[in-house]
């Protein structure tokens, strides 16, 4: 018993106490394992040739996963009447990289994030998103489901979502599916054709081509406008599976 405690006293004393007590303060709960934190922050850009195994992006992809299934199980209870789509679109909504960048920032990740990007490439990059997915896979490993859960709920969807805000916004789906093609090194680009109307003009059919598999097209007068729907399309077929 006396063996197990002591990496819990050593960090708490020592130069990892800022990041311990940042941790608290952000997440509510007392973390065990503090290397999973630091390996949480360090950015791909950073890694040190042959050492794949010590940047964030493993624990990106498994707080990827555990956001979207605690989220989608708080969605389910919240809308019992709501379908498949709906719920699909609000989850979008609450976990796209624009959100989770801003409450990396809010939370003051950025302070711990390690990374050899420039600052004007920071802002272009997912890194600070990245980060806070990671810091939910190190939650999860750490402390468990149920732990990581009250996070989530507690600390940033009481605390950071408006629900009927979110509802009435217009997602950026062109955007979403961009992100989501480059996370996971996905080859993107959208086929259009042009044509014309007896009486009504041209109009626009639009296809989402992803690594050479097309998804369902979608038309309209609007060429911006077919190209949001066609994206929409797509990722709702994505989230699927």
């Amino acid at each position: 018993m006396i063996r197990k405690l002591i990496p819990l006293v050593s960090f708490r004393s020592g130069p990892d106490k800022k990041l311990y007590t940042s941790l608290k303060n952000i997440t509510g709960l007392s973390v065990k394992n503090l290397q999973l934190y630091k390996q949480a922050f360090i950015h791909s850009s950073s890694n040190v040739k042959g050492t794949v195994l010590h940047n964030n992006e493993r624990l990106e992809f498994l707080g990827d996963a555990i956001l979207g299934a605690i989220i989608g199980e708080y969605l389910f209870k919240k809308y019992p009447n709501k379908d498949e789509g709906f719920l699909t679109q609000l989850r979008s909504k609450i976990v796209n990289r624009k959100n989770l960048h801003e409450l990396a920032l809010k939370f003051g990740l950025n302070n711990f994030l390690k990374t050899n990007l420039s600052k004007k490439d920071k802002l272009k990059s997912s890194a600070h998103g990245d980060a806070f997915e990671a810091l939910i896979g190190a939650l999860y490993l750490d402390l468990g489901y149920e732990q990581t859960q009250k996070f989530v709920i507690n600390k940033i969807v009481k605390l950071h979502m408006n629900m009927e805000e979110l509802l009435n916004s217009d997602s950026d789906f062109k955007s979403m599916l961009q992100i989501y093609c480059q996370k996971n090194k996905l080859e993107l680009k959208y086929d259009w054709v042009e044509k014309n109307d007896t009486g009504q003009g041209k109009y626009y059919v639009v296809n989402v081509v992803i690594n050479g598999k097309a998804y369902e097209g979608f038309e309209h007068y609007s060429k911006k406008v077919a190209e949001q729907k066609a994206a929409e399309i797509a990722l709702s077929e994505i989230n699927r599976g």
